[in-house]
């Protein structure tokens, strides 16, 4: 594949990039590697490929970015004389969706255009890896240790860490493989990741944080320059094992999933369902196969939709959400979808964007027929764009579906700022209302929303206080009025649930926090089909407990064949 050579326009600034030989839009994960070496020349570029990362950005579906250095090598003392190398890489690191740096065509909502998203690549932000040889590590520690952020692991290929640089350290875990690194640069990371040693080998020392075991530092001596035994090393037990995930203001180490499972089965391009080609992935749980194999009779799975984010995909989904590691444990199948455009999903039924709904109506339709599935349980997750799309298919066929518990959802209305809505001009809430004119459904419903996010603290107009006061109208729950962005409520959430819990719900994760906002219906026995829950400082992110708490409370329902909601 050839290599090429990107200029920032806004900073001047250059790096080489390369593509694996994939389409830019594919169903499954798309991972980067930025290499810091120590000269700027194509021809150290070139080296490097040949000494096994072409290959494995081959086999494994990576883009590769090699920064170049300024004439006087990497600032990794960030002299605040010298250049801002920090900024520089994180904006390289966003740039490499593409190798020119023409400005993006966007729609009326600021976002990309279609056209536009369909151009680039898409490495998703939790799996951005690092590699540093020689002054180029020291600036990797550099990044490790003040932009954490931005770094899901590291290999370090000597450097050092420089006393300055520690002193504006965050303590942030980021999973790393070190060779030849210095002893403070070592120290340094071992103490963010609070790892204590695991392995007594000195010849390759591992230090783990014995509640999150995705915290880990190895320390080999076994390597001095970088090669391709090296790189298969840090990438077999460092790079494919870890992601980061935007739960916090620098982030937090998570492991990845295996795509290995054998409950995994992907169904690509498949034009069965509507004479298009569709893409979707299915995992079933162990115990579930089993009594297939066995042609055992009985419908007593539940079934979870889980819709992408935009831009997302199928693999993506499954990696940020987990829901198929829940249904191994509580027995229940699960799809990830992906998009008719393989962008987004048409959650507005825009009649000029590609129709998604009846695609999402016949997958399930599918998966009832194939599977030992009862009817009674469908159950729709999303996040992002995927969330306005598991509300859609919710509205519009309240009878196929128990409940939903949705993910950060920003929709409808304007994604910032305050906006006025007017439910007749929002196709599947104008729809929803008309449906229940017929027979009045009610919908179960847990939505998580992060602190972090665009419209927190709730205030009227934002697209959370349109999106609540709909569902709470349509379960009725008391519609209260939201206060305006100049005077928000204490909670933070727009408005205070009938009941209030905090929840610290993960033993890997301590200071994950939760506060459930749970709101009641005006009926005669009053039912809790509302909630509206804040994770603490996550930003726009699935966190590792949403699925399960997502899962707790669904569950709980069924949807009777008269359209009533039933308790399982």
């Amino acid at each position: 594949m050839p290599l090429y050579l990107k200029k920032l326009n806004s900073s001047g600034r250059e790096t080489y990039l390369y593509y694996p030989d994939i389409p830019n839009r594919n169903a499954f994960k798309v991972s980067s590697i930025t290499v810091l070496r120590e000269s700027p020349d194509r021809e150290s570029v070139q080296e490097l490929l040949d000494q096994g990362l072409a290959a494995l950005a081959e086999e494994k579906k990576l883009i590769l970015s090699f920064p170049n250095p300024l004439q006087g090598g990497w600032n990794w003392r960030l002299d605040p004389e010298g250049a801002d190398d920090l900024a520089a890489l994180a904006e390289l690191q966003d740039g490499m969706i593409r190798p020119d740096d023409k400005p993006f065509e966007l729609n009326s909502l600021g976002i990309p255009t279609l056209k536009a998203m369909l151009s680039t690549w898409h490495p998703m932000n939790d799996t951005k890896y690092w590699i540093g040889i020689g002054q180029g590590a020291s600036m990797v520690y550099a990044m490790a240790a003040v932009k954490p952020e931005n770094v899901a692991a590291v290999l370090g290929i000597g450097g050092e860490l420089d006393d300055g640089v520690c002193q504006r350290a965050v303590m942030a875990s980021v999973p790393a493989y070190l060779a030849g690194a210095s002893p403070k640069a070592e120290a340094y990371l071992v103490r963010a990741c609070q790892a204590v040693p695991e392995s007594e080998d000195e010849a390759e020392r591992i230090y783990r944080n014995e509640i999150n075991k995705s915290q880990f530092v190895t320390a080999s001596k076994n390597f001095r320059e970088f090669g391709e035994e090296l790189l298969r090393r840090a990438w077999d037990t460092c790079f494919a094992r870890v992601r980061r995930l935007n739960t916090g203001a620098h982030g937090d180490s998570d492991f990845r999933i295996n795509m290995e499972d054998p409950g995994f089965t992907w169904f690509l391009e498949d034009d069965s369902l509507d004479g298009r080609p569709h893409t979707w992935l299915v995992h079933v749980p162990g115990s579930i196969r089993e009594r297939m194999e066995k042609g055992g009779e009985g419908r007593e799975a539940a079934l979870m939709v889980f819709y992408h984010g935009g831009s997302d995909n199928p693999q993506e989904a499954a990696e940020m959400s987990r829901f198929h590691e829940v249904g191994e444990r509580e027995g229940f199948i699960t799809v990830y979808p992906w998009g008719s455009d393989r962008a987004g999903w048409n959650s507005s039924m825009d009649p000029d964007v590609e129709e998604d709904v009846e695609f999402c109506k016949a997958l399930i339709l599918r998966m009832l027929r194939d599977y030992p599935i009862d009817p009674a349980r469908v159950y729709l997750s999303g996040f992002s764009n995927g969330a306005a799309m598991a509300q859609t298919v919710a509205m519009l066929y309240p009878e196929m579906i128990a409940a939903i518990c949705h993910i950060d959802s920003n929709w409808p209305g304007s994604r910032v700022g305050a906006s006025q809505v007017d439910y007749k001009d929002v196709i599947p809430m104008a729809l929803a209302m008309k449906k229940k004119e017929e027979y009045d459904f009610r919908m179960p419903i847990w939505y998580t929303y992060g602190t972090r996010e665009v419209s927190y603290p709730i205030y009227r107009g934002c697209t959370q206080q349109h999106q609540y006061d709909f569902w709470k109208w349509y379960n009725h729950v008391e519609v209260r009025p939201t206060p305006p962005i100049e005077e928000p409520h204490p909670c933070g959430c727009g408005v205070e649930g009938d009941q209030v819990e905090e929840l610290y719900p993960s033993p890997v994760y301590p200071h994950h926090f939760y506060q459930v906002n749970r709101f009641y219906t005006m009926d005669d026995e009053p039912q809790n089909y509302y909630n509206y829950v804040m994770m603490h400082d996550k930003g726009h992110e699935v966190a590792p407990m949403d699925a399960e708490l997502g899962w707790r409370y669904v569950s709980q329902f069924r949807r009777n064949e008269d359209g009533s909601v039933g308790r399982v």
